[in-house]
């Protein structure tokens, strides 16, 4: 089996690398960079942008699966909004269009609690709108991939999101499931495990018995 994975230098993505690279499945990963990334494996292979646009590093190739971790935050592209969709919205639909075409069977993507396409909160509207139109496209086997904070070793600072894991994590027993803060590495998991499952939106519960199979 051969996979492409698209936001391999984020939190979830490296890890979903890491544990592909380990297991005996999937035979190839391609990672789709805008940069090499100097790393080297029997099973990894770069695909490269050629004009820093990462969607011009698709190449029509077949592929078995596509898992999109791509994501940033508002803080993180200086509070424009447009570069947020642009990475949010615009390439991952833009993947999964070029999947469609390609014929892959499966895709599946990290969005968010709370996506909603008529929400008044922008990054929940953004990810609603992905999603909506994600669902327009058609493809076989789509599986929408809804944590709640994520938990794991990030390079950047984060320190409001730091303060809302210790704070989500107290009260984690009474909040309701979908709520619970999610391991990036069972995140990673799930979405490796998912390809060849009937597509759907996964939550808290739903992705830790993707993970544990």
């Amino acid at each position: 089996m051969r996979i492409l994975l698209a936001g391999a230098s984020g939190l979830v993505g490296n890890a979903v690398l890491e544990q592909a690279l380990r297991q005996e499945r999937p035979s190839e990963v391609v990672s789709l960079v805008r940069r090499s990334t100097g790393q080297h494996h029997p099973k990894l292979a770069e695909w490269l942008s050629t004009d820093g646009d990462l969607l011009s590093g698709l190449r029509a190739e077949p592929v078995d699966a596509v898992i999109c971790c791509l994501g940033t935050t508002i803080g993180k592209v200086g509070g424009d909004k447009a570069k947020f969709i642009h990475v949010d919205k615009d390439l991952v639909l833009g993947l999964a269009r070029w999947a469609k075409e390609q014929g892959v069977r499966c895709f599946a993507v990290v969005s968010a609690i709370g996506a909603d396409a008529s929400s008044s909160v922008f990054y929940n509207k953004v990810k609603g709108e992905m999603e909506q139109e994600l669902k327009a496209i058609g493809l076989p086997e789509l599986h929408i991939f809804h944590p709640s904070i994520l938990t794991g070793p990030r390079q950047e600072k984060r320190t409001g999101e730091r303060i809302g894991i210790v704070v989500m994590s107290m009260v984690a027993p009474l909040l309701p499931a979908k709520y619970k803060p999610m391991p990036h590495d069972v995140l990673a998991k799930a979405l490796l495990k998912c390809i060849g499952t009937p597509g759907g939106t996964h939550t808290y519960r739903a992705i830790r018995e993707l993970a544990s199979n």
